[in-house]
């Protein structure tokens, strides 16, 4: 028996706390959804056909997402797919089937879809948000476990019933919660500032992932494949987050040169930092020399960059080497810190590695959708 109850799923009427949230999730993000789009002039009952559209696509593809990589849980049951009341459904499915549904109803309406889903886009990083309470509610989305009894607090981490025992674990859904609260604030400023359609989207692609890729090697319940250390959710973060700096990239193919290759250069040693650091932290304690090598070359990045804008623009730019110097600060920082630690248990520091990777990342999109980007570069030549 539990040394405590379990927090009651089920708020009245068989109604789940996890399926009240949802809903008000959704309906805060038509609220929303919908101001911005008048605002922009969209035919009025776009988002009311989005709603239509995306709530049964995005369930639809959420399973399908969580099946396909759980197979093995419904090959003797098949009727088992169809009880979603007993969990199993995947945010990337979600977006998936909302990306669907964005595009029908942007040609419905004669629309760009990119317009449809910069509307959208800050309403979804909400609305994640406001889902993860659910999770804690169902007990899920927690990460590993937390034997220091000093780090046994919240927000740090959470008490989750294993048998009959209540274990601290890292609380996961605690802070992708406030990951994406984080988003949705930053979202609405690119909002007001973007320069393209597409933009905001592509920053909620941007932001999220990065974040999701660091929470996700911390969570117990991840989908993986291959092996127990290849998670699905980190895989597919960190690439769509690298393929945003890619298209942004790709979006001032007119001015391709050393000093914009350099952003996207540096944007890949992010991935193989992130990645060497997770295989570390699996099993193979042997890669910590060439994580931290990873961790240099960054630095080395860092610096290339900021030499070659300033060799391009002709004057040193202390607004846009600010934030590379901050980030190189923190892993120098690292760096030093992780002297000695080559036979320890690096859970943390891993962690800390992948963080400065993601921040990393975010600012080579930033690089190359602001300042480098030759529209923001007249605009800051104009001011």
């Amino acid at each position: 028996m539990l040394s405590r109850p379990m927090i009651d799923r089920v708020a009245f009427l068989g109604i789940s706390w996890y399926a009240i949230l949802i809903v008000f999730a959704i309906v805060i993000g038509l609220l929303l959804c919908t101001r911005e789009a008048r605002r922009q002039g969209f035919p009025q009952d776009t988002m009311v056909d989005f709603l239509i559209y995306a709530i049964p696509l995005g369930i639809l593809f959420a399973r399908l997402y969580y099946v396909v990589f759980r197979f093995n849980n419904y090959s003797e049951d098949w009727a088992s797919i169809f009880n979603i009341r007993e969990g199993g459904l995947a945010i990337y499915g979600g977006v998936i089937g909302g990306l669907i549904a964005a595009r029908l109803v942007s040609r419905k309406h004669g629309l760009p879809t990119l317009a449809l889903l910069d509307v959208v886009a800050p309403a979804l990083a909400l609305g994640q948000a406001i889902g993860r309470w659910g999770n804690y509610i169902n007990m899920e989305a927690y990460g590993l476990r937390v034997y220091e009894e000093p780090l046994q607090f919240f927000p740090f981490a959470v008490e989750i019933p294993i048998g009959d025992v209540w274990y601290w674990h890292m609380a996961t859904f605690f802070y992708e919660f406030c990951w994406d609260l984080l988003v949705f604030a930053l979202l609405l400023c690119v909002r007001r500032h973007s320069r393209k359609t597409g933009d905001t989207f592509c920053w909620y692609l941007l932001l999220y992932c990065a974040g999701r890729t660091v929470i996700e090697g911390l969570r117990n319940d991840s989908l993986t494949f291959i092996s127990e250390f290849v998670r699905i959710s980190q895989v597919l973060s960190a690439l769509a987050a690298f393929g945003v700096v890619i298209y942004f990239f790709l979006r001032i193919r007119d001015r391709i040169s050393a000093v914009t290759v350099a952003p996207v250069i540096s944007a890949a040693l992010c991935l193989l930092t992130t990645f060497l650091g997770e295989f570390e932290r699996g099993a193979y304690s042997s890669l910590f020399f060439w994580s931290q090598i990873s961790l240099a070359l960054l630095i080395a990045s860092q610096a290339l960059i900021v030499a070659l804008w300033t060799m391009d623009s002709g004057r040193f730019d202390p607004r846009t080497a600010a934030p590379l110097c901050a980030d190189a600060l923190l892993i120098v920082a690292l760096l030093i810190g992780g002297v000695g630690r080559a036979n320890a248990d690096n859970t943390y520091y891993v962690t800390l590695r992948q963080c400065v990777a993601m921040i990393q990342l975010i600012l080579c999109g930033w690089l190359l959708c602001y300042p480098l980007c030759p529209d923001a570069s007249r605009a800051s030549d104009r001011a």
